[in-house]
C-alpha cells in the first residue's frame, strides 16, 4: 500500500497580511481588538505577529494598546506617510499605550 504525502500549504505573508486588512475592514468598528482578528487568520501565531508588525510599520495598520489590550485599524494616508519618515530617518514607529 502506497501513502501519498500530503502537504499542508502554509499562507504565505502576502496572504496573512491580506486576511488580517480584510478582518479589520469588514468590522463594523474603527478599531478592532487584536486578539478577535488573530483567531481569524491563517498562519502561526508568530507569523501572525510579524505581520501586524510589518503592515504598523508601513502604515497600512494602526495599532494601540488600551489598558493592556491591543487594538488594530487600518492606517490612512497620514499613516503611511509618518511610516515613511521613520523608515527614512531609520527608528521604528511606537504603538501608543493608554
Amino acid at each position: 500500500m502506497t501513502v501519498s504525502p500530503t502537504t499542508a500549504t502554509e499562507p504565505t505573508d502576502d496572504e496573512i497580511d491580506a486576511a488580517i486588512l480584510r478582518e479589520i475592514d469588514t468590522s463594523r468598528d474603527e478599531f478592532v481588538p487584536w486578539a478577535q482578528v488573530r483567531e481569524r487568520v491563517p498562519g502561526s501565531f508568530w507569523r501572525k505577529g510579524e505581520a501586524l508588525a510589518r503592515l504598523f510599520c508601513s502604515g497600512r495598520v494602526y495599532a494601540i494598546k488600551v489598558r493592556g489590550r491591543n487594538y488594530v485599524a487600518l492606517g490612512d494616508e497620514h499613516d503611511i506617510e509618518i511610516a515613511k519618515r521613520h523608515k527614512a530617518a531609520g527608528c521604528v514607529p511606537g504603538v501608543r499605550c493608554l
